[in-house]
């Protein structure tokens, strides 16, 4: 049972460490070369392939680093049980808060307003940036049908600040595992 226990912390700090190296270097260095780019429409498929990979795996290192977290508290005995595993896997969650909440948001402001074809796609691309959700290809594109620069530009801002963010939480959340794992001895 106690190697149990000492895998799951290991796998839930070590990949609640990939995560958070995963967010900061998406933020720093990735994002910036895809900024410069001379055109909108590379950029803009670009981007749309980098955030398709991004979400997969910040879910995949997020849903096995809480996961493994609040399974070995669970299985700790309880004079082991130490709550840092759950603060850990409680910054998991904060990572991921922002943008469940932008999400039911969304949802329900599109269900009191009825109908999206009444909006425009200017109007869409707006929400878009304010929002800071490019889930659809038709709020990059303007009214003449080209990819708009400026939209482009505002949503990878935008997303490089989020990513910043939850790089921030996470790599707090891992140092909080780091230092309990430590105290442990395991």
């Amino acid at each position: 049972m106690s190697r149990t226990v000492t895998a799951s912390k290991f796998v839930g700090t070590v990949s609640l460490g990939l995560l958070t190296g995963l967010s900061y270097t998406l933020s720093t260095t990735i994002v910036p070369p895809l900024l410069a780019l001379p055109t909108a429409t590379p950029a803009h498929s670009t981007f749309r392939h980098l955030r398709a990979l991004t979400s997969r795996h910040q879910v995949l290192f997020s849903t096995l680093s809480a996961s493994s977290l609040v399974m070995a508290y669970l299985l700790s005995p309880s004079r082991l049980r130490h709550p840092y595993m759950l603060w850990a896997s409680l910054a998991v969650g904060l990572g991921w808060g922002g943008e469940a909440y932008a999400t039911v948001k969304r949802r329900v402001s599109r269900n009191r307003t009825g109908s999206e074809d009444a909006i425009t796609a200017g109007q869409k691309a707006k929400r878009a940036v304010r929002e800071g959700s490019w889930t659809e290809d038709e709020e990059w594109i303007s009214e003449d049908g080209n990819v708009n620069g400026e939209v482009v530009r505002e949503g990878m801002d935008g997303w490089r600040a989020k990513q910043g963010i939850k790089a921030g939480v996470w790599g707090l959340g891992w140092a909080v595992a780091v230092v309990g794992l430590w105290g442990d001895g395991a």
